[in-house]
């Protein structure tokens, strides 16, 4: 027999609670407690009701659908409760609600939820007089009756349900029902105010609101449509989400890079004004709040999430960073939100599982993709069973790398958002990209933080410097420190560097504070923004860099180890720049004290990572104009970090076998203890070299010795650097670095024999990252090397010793195989490739057209369907953002190539089938070739 689930909803109108709640003798409560503040007056879970039947049983209860949590719910009542009569005598009590509340004072995991249920109860007794009397009565006892039977069964089961986040949300919600319905907690001022008659439509408006809170509780309860998927599997499932855990609000990476909460007192209105928008129920969906750096973006929405967390209302968050990869990356966000709401509801967990038993590679899709199939489709399914109140919050995009993703992901959060159960706060700085996407779309919620009230946003100030400086013995005049204030302006950062700058531990802070007050060139009224924070900044390397104790060579020492950690594309260790620098610890230490006021180092050993303290540090230091004799000249700095790079994996003992392998015959993941020892082979200097050479030299400009040091490096070094990125599971990066030096190559014009070497190394590392061979690192030796032609560029095995050799007529002979075999199951009739060489399409017999990412050989989004019979043809627009199709049905469709979208189409006039179509260079126009002609 098919389980079925039933919840109960309750309507009637107006007129139907005004007789219901027409005022009837009113009984004073006993006790004068408030609300769930006291546990003691309130009625206890053994209270007497007057009851002739006995509590239901654990097995008493409403059966669910095991196969498919996601399934609509029926709303009809079940047969049983059809039988209850409509009329019932008024010493009718509530039994399932005594025995629900004694059940869960058992156990005191569901303590929240009782302490609501205990008040829920008083309410509803301290009512029961002024109603009872009225026949319709009955039918709202007994639904309501029936939704306690149904929570008692679910937390009386032998595996009750958890108290999850949306638990503790809906309890909370119940909770604020019962006391904003009169303002006031107090039990003894209610029972007062309940002889008003005015009060009848609150309390009707309130048992409605509590009811769908509690069938969403039944919903969350409701275990069953969990109990089919082995919690073993569902968490591996979760976990191949690969969620960036670095990203959440209050993350252990949070500590180190030293996020804060605003001070007491300060952004009082603004934090005001996000929770008007949270609790406006018909609102915008999305709330942008928008500031220059230095403005205090982060610290607001920090301090806003950990109220939300408090009140339960936080479904995700996702802070992003330039100084961690992994908060960087734009592909991360929707998977780490999607794993954060499947922890905050186990319904949402249900049915995103679902999600990934159908597509286990979803989080690998492109953003659209990942937002309908992650977000929006088990958002829509679980809806019934979510608080009302959920916030999910996205944090300094524009810290994300890739502007193209940021861009993406804004437009289907903008589009789609504004029929999900949940709202998404995202805050950024005011770059073109991000406010095309959003800021015209959401005028009504936006957060300008540059442009709110100066008086305003100066009181916070004083505030927040009041408050830090407070603790230093400082003797601080009134004129000193309305100096300090006027020149932070409304820039936090800048307030918040003084602070820094001052109260570091190894410096005098009366110096320090003379050194900052005298600083010149600061000015009070300024055009961009930056004069102050710039005036700033330059106090703090005059002070770095005019010891006149210090010698030349000190003073070179510390100013390649501050433009390095400006210029590196990801925060390096004190003893990875020493490595890499050719330094000892101690001297990038005492090179880097002085910087502490702009540079963070996040431990006192060297180990740990020296951050930047805020982005507007390496715009100012890149800037000629505003940094003066300060300024960083990033591309002969990125073009010595290249050399740096290129060096260090030159030097690395050994230069095979890195990680001491014993055999091919077993792949990586099976080595004992292969993670201790790629750790211990591979330090981060050398993992750094390896992953961004490419990138410094394609920065660093035009240079010979750049080029003689890349020949080298592809002719020497090439093997051992796919070790390491293989062992450190990066070999499909090989591919893009590979590129990368390709490109520079052209543009700078340097030799053909470099560029021959080029291509070659980028078919050898195609080969061997998009093959099983990658499996086993050594078999980049037993296979790759011993199987290349000898005859290439590369000419590896001329100088490889006792490594496997074939001979022979066929090996002379050989040429390069297959990179890949790509499955379609269909004939291919069709194939393209985009002008940038980054995907490649085809066109199918069984009328589809794929689009693969030519690096990687996976489909960049689902196979495009449209078309009635074979796709004969297909073209790519110059531009990569459209694909023209033509096929035997006669007919011409132009595609999106990111969303799959019909764009223009089907275009009809030829008379027999489409064999050819092609764009003019400039996209601007399309030709269609048939038999019947063009």
């Amino acid at each position: 027999m098919e389980a079925t689930t039933y919840y109960h909803i309750i309507r009637y109108s107006p007129m139907f609670f005004k007789r219901i709640f027409k005022r009837g003798e009113k009984k004073r409560p006993e006790d004068e407690s408030h609300g769930s503040q006291s546990r003691a007056h309130i009625p206890s879970s053994d209270i007497s009701f007057q009851s002739t039947s006995p509590p239901p049983t654990p097995s008493v209860g409403v059966s669910t659908l095991a196969s498919q949590p996601s399934a609509s719910l029926r709303v009809s009542p079940p047969p049983e409760l059809n039988e209850i009569k409509t009329t019932v005598s008024h010493t009718d009590t509530w039994t399932n609600l005594a025995a629900l509340s004694s059940m869960l004072h058992i156990n005191q995991v569901f303590a929240p939820l009782a302490a609501i249920i205990d008040d829920l109860s008083w309410f509803i007794r301290e009512h029961q007089n002024a109603v009872n009397a009225h026949e319709e009565y009955s039918a709202l006892h007994a639904q309501l009756e029936a939704l306690f039977k149904d929570l008692f069964a679910h937390f009386s089961a032998g595996s009750p349900p958890a108290m999850t986040t949306s638990m503790l949300n809906l309890c909370a919600a119940i909770g604020t029902e019962l006391r904003e319905v009169y303002g006031t907690r107090d039990r003894n001022a209610i029972s007062l105010l309940l002889q008003a008659e005015n009060d009848l439509d609150r309390i009707r408006g309130c048992y409605r609101r509590i009811q769908s809170h509690l069938t969403r509780v039944m919903l969350n309860a409701n275990l069953d449509t969990l109990r089919i998927v082995d919690i073993q599997k569902t968490e591996t499932q979760l976990h191949r989400l690969e969620p960036s855990m670095s990203a959440c609000y209050n993350s252990a990476e949070a500590l180190v890079i030293q996020r804060r909460k605003c001070t007491a007192n300060t952004r009082e209105q603004v934090l005001l004004d996000l929770t008007a928008w949270k609790d406006k129920p018909n609102g915008q969906k999305v709330c942008w709040i928008s500031g220059m750096a230095g403005t205090g973006k982060t610290t607001i929405t920090n301090t806003f999430c950990s109220t939300l967390d408090q009140n339960y209302e936080l479904g995700a968050s996702f802070f992003c960073t330039r100084s961690i990869p992994a908060c960087r990356d734009v592909k991360l966000i929707l998977p780490t939100i999607a794993y954060q709401l499947a922890r905050f509801s186990d319904p949402f967990r249900g049915a995103l599982v679902q999600v990934l038993d159908r597509d286990p590679d979803v989080h690998t899709k492109e953003p659209r993709t990942q937002f309908q199939r992650m977000i929006l489709e088990p958002l829509h399914s679980v809806r019934g069973s979510l608080p009302t109140k959920i916030v999910i919050v996205i944090d300094a995009l524009d810290e994300c790398t890739d502007g193209k993703g940021v861009e993406q992901t804004l437009e289907v959060l903008v589009e789609k958002a504004s029929n999900l159960p949940v709202k998404f706060l995202v805050s950024s700085r005011p770059e073109y990209h991000i406010r095309d996407k959003i800021g015209t779309s959401i005028q009504e919620a936006q957060v300008t933080l540059h442009e709110l009230d100066e008086k305003m946003v100066k009181a916070d100030i004083e505030t927040y410097l009041s408050t830090e400086l407070s603790t230093l013995s400082i003797p601080l005049t009134e004129k000193q420190f309305e100096t300090l204030v006027e020149r932070a302006g409304v820039l936090f950062i800048y307030a918040a560097t003084v602070i820094r700058y001052i109260t570091d531990a190894d410096a005098d802070p009366f110096e320090r504070l003379d050194t900052v007050l005298q600083a010149p060139n600061l000015a009070l009224d300024t055009s961009n923004g930056t004069e102050d924070i710039d005036g700033l900044y330059n106090s703090v390397l005059t002070s770095a860099f005019s010891n006149p104790r210090l010698t030349r060579l000190e003073k070179q020492r510390r100013e390649l180890v501050l433009h390095t950690v400006v210029c590196a594309r990801e925060p390096l260790t004190v003893e990875a720049l020493a490595v890499l620098l050719g330094l000892t610890s101690s001297q990038v230490v005492a090179a880097l004290r002085p910087l502490w006021s702009v540079l963070h180092v996040s431990g006192p050993d060297a180990i740990d990572r020296v951050n930047i303290l805020h982005s507007s540090f390496p715009d100012y230091m890149h800037n000629s104009i505003r940094s003066g004799q300060f300024t960083c000249k990033a591309e002969l700095h990125h073009g010595l970090l290249a050399e740096l790079c290129f060096r260090r994996i030159g030097q690395n003992i050994p230069q095979f076998n890195i990680c001491s392998l014993e055999s091919s015959y077993m792949l990586d993941e099976n080595v004992p203890d292969i993670e201790g020892k790629v750790k211990r082979a591979i330090p981060l200097d050398l993992l750094y070299a390896c992953q961004y050479w490419a990138v410094h030299l394609s920065l660093g400009g035009k240079s010979e010795e750049r080029a003689t040091e890349l020949d080298d490096f592809l002719s020497k070094r090439l093997l051992l650097w796919m070790e390491v990125l293989n062992l450190t599971k990066r070999a499909e990066r090989s591919i893009g670095l590979v590129e990368q030096a390709m490109s520079w190559l052209r543009d700078t014009e340097h030799p053909e024999n470099t560029m021959a070497l080029a291509r070659d190394a980028w078919r050898f590392a195609t080969t061997f990252a998009t093959s099983p061979v990658s499996q086993s690192t050594l078999h980049l030796y037993v296979s790759m090397l011993a199987s290349w032609p000898q005859d290439s560029a590369m000419g590896y095995t001329q100088q490889a010793i006792d490594v496997v050799q074939f001979r022979g007529i066929e090996t002379v002979e050989r040429q390069l195989g297959l990179l890949s075999m790509i499955p379609v199951e269909s004939d291919v009739r069709c194939v393209s490739y985009s002008s940038d060489g980054r995907f490649f399409a085809a066109g199918t017999w069984d009328c589809r057209i794929i689009i693969w990412d030519s690096r990687s050989c996976r489909m960049t989004i689902d196979p495009i369907i449209g078309h009635t019979n074979p796709v004969q043809a297909i073209a790519i627009s110059p531009d990569g953002t459209r694909i023209c199709s033509g096929s035997h049905d006669k007919t011409v469709c132009v595609w999106d190539t990111q969303n799959e979208q019909l764009v223009v189409g089907p275009l009809e006039g030829h008379n027999d089938k489409i064999c050819s179509v092609n764009y003019s260079p400039d996209g601007q126009w399309l030709a269609s070739g048939s038999t019947d002609g063009i």
